[in-house]
């Protein structure tokens, strides 16, 4: 499909007695469309394509006239690759220009091509008339200059600009459910939008009229379903090098684009198999040696996508840790949309965190929300919704929660989780054997986090300056500490937990909390790094303010800190592609990997002190060997 893009002008279908609104959800990898039926008026899927209401948002650009979109953009690159952008979206940068295939083009143009053929196809189900209203979806975390170009984009296309209103994709998702939900206010859900290219975590609460107020949200441009395509891509080729090490050479260097494409979109749709079937088959067409299969089993997909999955899972729980939510239950829903959200093992990991809700069409719930939003669909449906289910209804029969060890008992001066209300629950990296748990939030004194009250202790620093003063106290803190039905010995409490962290550490923490307890009954903590601390230059910042992204979670357990040193050993959390740092003594040890979005994790353990650390968003390896020296961690 070619676009044609015409100059920004007032269209004339103002007075029009059929009047339509059209809702777009501009993908990075699929765009999605909803709109007000010509006949019934009610909120449609548009349909892109002949066989599906989405349309891949690649464009091919021979000239900056000449423009392709979707199929005929990827058709197109099969002859020749230069002018093919896959992802379009990823050029949004709010720079006013970008540059593709040796021309310097406005950034809305390629955009706009997409939006024009998105619109000719409303315009076929209307009469060939334009929508009235035209609602345009971005991520949460989008700067004005970058939704302006959206904007831009839809002018391009032949929208006036009056009409022209824009929605976040979170915010979009959840009026999508409460059109059928009705939630009092104050009610919490979160939406997990994951994407071809992008992850995207928002919580939100209902307002007053069951609208909603974002108030946490984080995003992974790193991390999509083409993260999951590229692992098993490497798996593909893994699999023929033991067949044929020549073949797999062959495609890696002189395969045609027309063998990748097919090969690729292979991958794609036993993926999506693989979310319902027990195993699928990836074929790779025109080789040497002729048509190639492989069958990839589903037990074979979870372990190659793992990483990803504990990935998405860690930044679920930091977002729902900004929002202060402590417990399952005090989230309405998960909504799950995108559609690398309907993976199974997706689903199973983040029913640990929140009760997790699917949406009816994973891919086209953001457009469909955007358009309720512009119909005022709820305030004309005068029929009564359903409540929206309880948290424990949603939750997998037997619940997620942990227990508690029977030997503790909150002291009084701690809230029991009914009391605490809106404090926060969230994740480290190391849990099933892999690198994810539960880390813990304090609550005591009131403190704000992004503009909700949480809970919060108030913990006195270390009196040491050195890691010789942290080990003495680290040392009769697990002495003083309990003992767990397994025989380890386990602290409960937070300012005894606290006191194990080296004093440079504990100079460079801030907003320590209590969250939840591990299945020994150890209390497990998280810390936020001070974006004006000693630490702060070896974590990565936000884009938009020079707040630091780190954090750490940490817990004391003898039994648990052996095991985990045994394992960086043996490298089990990074498949072997660590770096590994001890001490003179060994019997502290550190692994340092990249993560699967931006920057690198440490997962650190200490079995003099059963101190279990894992830190987050690290700049680089050198600064992760920084950090545990600079921290007392290791010396």
């Amino acid at each position: 499909m070619s676009a044609q893009l015409t100059h920004p002008t007032q269209d004339t279908h103002t007075h029009m007695s059929s009047t339509w609104i059209l809702a777009i959800d501009f993908g990075t990898s699929n765009s999605a469309a909803a709109h007000s039926g010509a006949t019934s008026g009610t909120i449609e899927t548009l349909s892109l394509s002949h066989a599906s209401n989405l349309m891949p948002s690649s464009v091919y650009i021979a000239a900056p006239d000449r423009i392709s979109v979707g199929d005929a953009a990827r058709n197109l690159a099969q002859q020749n690759p230069v002018g093919f952008v896959a992802s379009p979206k990823r050029l949004i940068t709010g720079a006013p220009t970008t540059t593709v295939a040796g021309y310097t083009l406005p950034s809305a143009l390629p955009v706009a091509a997409v939006m024009s053929a998105i619109i000719s196809r409303g315009k076929a189900a209307h009469a060939g008339q334009l929508p009235t209203q035209v609602v345009l979806t971005h991520p949460e975390a989008w700067a004005p200059a970058q939704i302006h170009v959206l904007v831009e984009a839809a002018m391009r296309a032949g929208i006036d600009g009056s009409r022209i209103s824009t929605i976040s994709e979170p915010r979009a998702a959840a009026a999508h459910y409460s059109r059928s939900h009705s939630m009092q206010p104050g009610a919490r859900i979160a939406v997990f939008d994951f994407g071809g290219g992008t992850l995207d975590v928002a919580v939100l609460t209902v307002t007053a009229g069951n609208a909603f107020q974002v108030i946490a949200a984080r995003g992974d441009n790193g991390l999509g379903g083409k993260n999951i395509d590229a692992a098993i891509q490497r798996w593909v080729e893994q699999r023929l090098s033991d067949r044929d090490p020549a073949l797999v050479e062959w495609l890696r260097s002189a395969a045609t684009v027309d063998v990748m494409q097919s090969l690729q979109e292979s991958i794609r749709s036993a993926k999506e198999l693989l979310s319902e079937a027990p195993s699928a088959t990836i074929t790779i067409n025109n080789t040497p040696q002729g048509r190639q299969t492989l069958q990839i089993t589903r037990d074979e997909f979870d372990e190659l996508i793992t990483p990803a999955a504990e990935q998405a899972l860690r930044l679920t729980r930091a977002t729902l840790f900004d929002a202060g939510i402590t417990h399952p239950e005090q989230l309405t829903a998960l909504y799950l949309t995108g559609g690398s959200s309907r993976i199974p093992l997706i689903q199973q990991r983040l029913a640990e965190v929140g009760p997790v809700a699917t949406l009816d069409d994973p891919k086209t719930v953001v457009a469909q929300g955007a358009l309720v939003t512009a119909i005022g669909d709820r305030g004309a449906d005068t029929r009564e919704r359903p409540p929206a289910p309880t948290a424990a209804a949603l939750m997998p029969q037997g619940g997620t929660e942990p227990p508690r060890s029977p030997q503790y008992r909150p002291e009084p001066s701690q809230p029991t989780a009914d009391q605490r209300g809106a404090a926060g629950t969230v994740p480290s990296r190391t849990a099933g054997g892999r690198r994810w748990g539960r880390i813990a939030l304090i609550g005591v004194a009131a403190v704000a986090v992004v503009g909700i009250a949480i809970g919060a202790v108030t913990l006195s620093k270390g009196g040491g300056g050195g890691s010789d003063d942290q080990a003495a106290t680290a040392t009769s803190s697990a002495a003083a500490g309990q003992t767990a039905s397994n025989g380890s010995t386990i602290i409960t409490d937070e300012k005894q937990l606290y006191s194990t962290l080296p004093a440079s550490l504990q100079n460079g923490v801030e907003n320590c909390r209590k969250n939840s307890f591990a299945n020994s009954g150890a209390l497990e903590m998280m810390c936020s790094v001070k974006s004006d601390g000693s630490l702060a230059s070896l974590f990565l910042a936000y884009s938009d303010s020079d707040k630091s992204q780190g954090f750490i979670t940490f817990s004391s357990d003898t039994s648990a800190a052996q095991s985990t040193i045994t394992d960086l050993r043996k490298g089990t959390y990074s498949d072997g592609k660590g770096t590994l740092v001890e001490n003179t003594a060994r019997d502290a040890a550190a692994e340092i990997d990249k993560d699967l979005g931006d920057g690198y994790g440490i997962d650190y353990a200490n079995t003099s002190t059963g101190l279990k650390l894992t830190v987050f968003k690290v700049k680089s390896l050198d600064d992760g060997k920084t950090f545990l020296s600079r921290s007392g961690l290791i010396s």
